[in-house]
């Protein structure tokens, strides 16, 4: 009976996950066209990739800060 639930699990698992990663290919292809449409000029390119690793450098930090505060408490 156990392996039979922890069969289920892994199946269960592998629909979502393959679910998921049909998913994030599909929102990849109709994104290409929906940036063919945005004009971008050389300065709002050159900056993004710059907003972008800013955004994730400031979400490890408040990350960062949690587990800090948190350690704190206990």
């Amino acid at each position: 009976m156990l392996h039979y639930h922890a069969g289920m699990l892994i199946v269960a698992f592998s629909a979502g996950l393959a679910g998921v990663l049909g998913g994030i290919g599909l929102v990849f292809v109709y994104a290409r066209s929906w940036f063919e449409r945005l004009p971008v000029d050389g300065r709002f390119a050159r900056y993004l990739p710059v907003a972008s690793a800013l955004v994730i450098s400031v979400a490890g930090l408040v990350i960062v800060a949690s587990a800090l505060a948190q350690m704190g408490r206990s």
